[in-house]
């Protein structure tokens, strides 16, 4: 398989895989620092 690649490609996956996986990782990250943010505020139930 990587015989048919550039290395510019190969580059571009790379960076992909990492943007994907830092993606994947931050929505809850934020999603939990909203419902926080409200329920400080006196919000208690967000997203239900």
């Amino acid at each position: 398989m990587l015989e048919f690649l550039d290395r510019e490609q190969l580059a571009y996956i790379i960076i992909g895989a990492v943007l994907l996986s830092g993606f994947a990782f931050a929505v809850p990250f934020i999603r939990r620092r909203k419902r926080e943010k409200l329920r400080r505020r006196g919000i208690k139930k967000y997203g239900h």
